[in-house]
């Protein structure tokens, strides 16, 4: 959960900054052509604590269904 809401969500915020910063270069730049980085690489604090939890209900269910 730490390395989905932490450290993958702000790499991927930190594609959206350089996507920008490369859309932004004349178009003789080299780096112009760059294909663009991924950046939807992490889960928002929410989505992770939504996660925790269908997890806890799921092994509820499935060690109570015996």
């Amino acid at each position: 959960m730490y390395d989905a809401s932490g450290v993958r969500l702000h790499a991927g915020r930190q594609a959206e900054l350089l996507n920008q910063i490369v859309c932004e270069l004349p178009p003789e730049h080299p780096l112009s052509n760059a294909r663009p980085l991924r950046d939807s690489l992490g889960h928002t604090p929410l989505q992770g604590l939504a996660g925790a939890v269908l997890g806890c209900v799921v092994a509820f269910v499935v060690r109570n269904s015996n």
